[in-house]
């Protein structure tokens, strides 16, 4: 699935009003889909059909599983641990996710795989898991020595196990995708990180993806992390996926901004670490409430600038940027030296695009400072990432005439945010790039 390309125009917006089911998480989608593969069967419940995990979906078939899509979710018959990699040519799009939980599992097949992606995917190192992967026994090779794709796995049928050192300081997939393959190794397995763990929710993700998958696995905070060998992954239920809070902050944050009167849905309490949005919100100001699965905003609320730490929230900071250009005072978002790897550079694309509105925002090494700003019609670009078109669509609410060049990007997480927003009142046209 590749969007086709097309461009957004944002109008002033007076009020938001409405009901919408949150996008379902990208994060518990892709791990479900990935652990129903070394599965026997497994129903996944409102999964999220994006551009990421479609594709997570067709190189799970190239690996030999029978996924079945119904009316109440999909279907997965996995390849109980023996993808068939032999010959293989998988895709992996431009999801950075995808490609670093599968390549473990890859890994586990017998027989040479090639693993291709495309845009700003071709361009970020892999090393951290390549090289995991080599200490691990696997042969496998990248275009260069940050092991950048194409990659070429050479599998023996098997993983050895036994005790494997990680970095995790640019990201946790490299803890994530080892957990996953761990208990179908030939010895128990070890995982220890040898240095400043970032994304930490992330692994708590995987871990309760595999708590439902019947797997067990014994931490010592986010340092070691023991898995025993010989376990099966045996799904007791269906595997349900809750809301993504990532996805849904631009809602809130919309709401926060303007009149509103919205109502969320689908935002269960789960292991997503982007839960911290309505928290940080509150903190700012804002009078968000969660009740079950609900969250409710009657906006707009006088939000008050902030030091926040996003080391652990990550996918949260463009629209944390946005936020913080209406806020009073100053706003710092620190501990985010890593979102350099992302999409795009995460750290400076924020800031060249919200500059272009006229946004008084500067960055360091490891943060972002955003004082209060008046902001002004004007043609910013997505620069590919989905998470900087769906915030600056936000910032167009308050200010208008704003049009975002490359906005199909959304597709990679929100496909359905422009149809969502326009629900609930938003002014936003989109109209086909020339």
């Amino acid at each position: 699935m590749h969007m086709k390309q097309f461009d957004l125009s944002v109008e002033k917006t007076q009020s938001l009003k409405g009901q919408v089911k949150a996008p379902a998480s990208k994060s518990y989608t892709i791990r479900a889909l990935l652990c129903a593969g070394l599965n026997g069967e497994v129903k996944i419940r409102n999964p999220l059909y994006s551009e990421d995990t479609l594709a997570a979906i067709q190189c799970l078939k190239k690996l030999g599983a029978v996924i079945e899509k119904r009316d109440d979710g999909i279907v997965v018959k996995g390849f109980k641990g023996k993808p068939h990699i032999k010959g293989a040519r998988i895709n992996v799009g431009e999801s950075g996710t995808l490609l670093r939980l599968i390549l473990p599992l890859i890994a586990l097949g017998a027989g040479k795989c090639r693993i291709e992606g495309r845009g700003t995917l071709l361009k970020r190192t892999n090393k951290p898991i390549a090289e995991a992967l080599l200490l691990s026994g696997v042969t496998l090779k990248g275009k260069d020595e940050e092991f950048r794709l194409p990659i070429v796995i050479v599998g023996k049928g098997e993983l050895k196990g036994g005790k494997v050192a990680v970095s995790a300081q640019i990201s946790s997939q490299t803890v994530s995708s080892l957990l996953q393959v761990a208990p179908l190794a030939k010895k128990d397995v070890t995982i220890v990180v040898k240095d400043k763990v970032v994304s930490k929710p992330y692994i708590d993700v995987t871990l309760d993806v595999l708590r439902q998958a019947g797997i067990t696995v014994q931490t010592q905070g986010y340092r070691r992390f023991y898995i025993k060998a010989g376990q099966h992954f045996r799904f007791k239920d269906n595997l349900a996926v809750g809301g993504d809070y990532s996805s849904a902050a631009f809602l809130m944050v919309a709401a926060c901004l303007i009149v509103s009167d919205v109502v969320i849905t689908g935002m269960r309490k789960d292991k997503q670490g982007d839960r911290k949005i309505i928290d940080i919100l509150n903190s700012m100001g804002a009078k968000i409430r969660h009740r079950g699965d609900r969250v409710y905003i009657n906006g707009p609320f006088e939000l008050k600038g902030r030091d926040i730490d996003c080391s652990d929230t990550p996918d949260l900071v463009p629209i944390l940027a946005v936020a913080a250009c209406f806020a009073k005072g100053k706003t710092k978002i620190r501990n985010i030296g890593h979102l350099a790897h992302k999409e795009s550079n995460r750290i400076l694309t924020p800031v060249n695009e919200l500059r272009k509105l006229g946004a008084r925002i500067e960055a360091g090494r490891d943060s972002v400072t955003i004082r209060e700003s008046v902001l002004h019609p004007a043609v910013v670009s997505s620069c590919n990432d989905h998470r900087i078109a769906m915030s600056l669509a936000v910032a167009g609410l308050r200010i208008g005439g704003l049009k975002i060049r490359n906005a199909e990007a959304i597709g990679k997480s929100y496909p359905d945010f422009v149809v969502d927003m326009k629900s609930l009142g938003a002014k936003m046209l989109r109209k086909r790039s020339i």
